[in-house]
């Protein structure tokens, strides 16, 4: 009877120094994962190469030739389905494709066409991408040819593997322009500095075209609606200052 109860307690004190060992081996182990010295896995995922600053500045030569050769609905389907513009004269904010569309039908009118003179490109991630600078347009106002220098930004945003205009601010230069600014490709060939074509822009552009031309003509079927609720808004008076011609943009 005694031999049994001796071996019943080796038993348990074996067992409770197993369960010991393994309680210190977990609680070591536990201790190694939170110290904070310990090594660590790093597990690295490759991502998607960011876009290229040229590919960015193609987008406003994208922006530009639709300007010339599109109409306002064309003009709409650049900019994102909520995208802003903040026009120069108009007090309206234009926040959706229709209302910018309505906004560019105006605008289309003075027959615009655009040359950067000053660009500045920051590209933020693989789908976010700002270009800030200074542009000029050539107007043709009551007959005459006029042109306008403005400030400028368009923060784009890579929707659906297509860059769209998420933000665009324009505003005319709020002191005297007395004369036209260099083209930014003639400043950048006087420093010697590789100017591409668009054709080179283009090749660097990825993405299909978002809509064809019938999305076009049903966000232009839209236009009227907003056209009657941007006329009832108040407008600032649509004049050209002294110091320098303005336009709608």
């Amino acid at each position: 009877m005694k031999l049994r109860l001796a071996g019943s307690a080796l038993v348990v004190v074996l067992a409770a120094f197993s369960l010991a060992g393994c309680g210190g081996e977990h609680a070591s182990s536990h201790a190694a994962a939170e110290d904070p010295n310990a090594p660590r896995a790093v597990v690295v995922t490759p991502g998607a190469n960011l876009p290229s600053k040229r590919e960015i500045a193609a987008l406003f030569d994208d922006w530009n030739e639709t300007l010339r050769t599109g109409g306002p609905a064309d003009m709409a389907l650049l900019y994102a389905e909520d995208g802003i513009l903040l026009p120069t004269v108009s007090n309206q904010v234009r926040s959706n494709r229709v209302e910018i569309a309505d906004y560019f039908e105006h605008f289309l009118l003075l027959h615009p066409r655009g040359t950067i003179n000053e660009q500045h490109i920051d590209v933020l991630d693989t789908n976010t991408a700002v270009n800030s600078g200074v542009y000029t347009f050539d107007l043709i106002k009551e007959g005459e040819p006029t042109f306008v220098v403005a400030r400028y930004s368009f923060l784009y945003e890579k929707i659906g593997g297509k860059w769209l205009i998420k933000s665009h601010h324009s505003s005319a230069m709020p002191e005297m322009v007395t004369a036209r600014p260099a083209p930014l490709s003639q400043v950048l060939a006087s420093n010697d500095v590789p100017v591409s074509t668009p054709a080179e822009h283009a090749a660097d552009a990825h993405g299909e075209p978002e809509s064809p031309a019938a999305s076009a003509q049903a966000l232009a079927a839209q236009v009227p609606a907003a056209q009657a609720a941007a006329h009832a808004a108040p407008h600032a008076p649509a004049h050209t200052p002294a110091h320098a011609p303005t336009s709608h943009h």
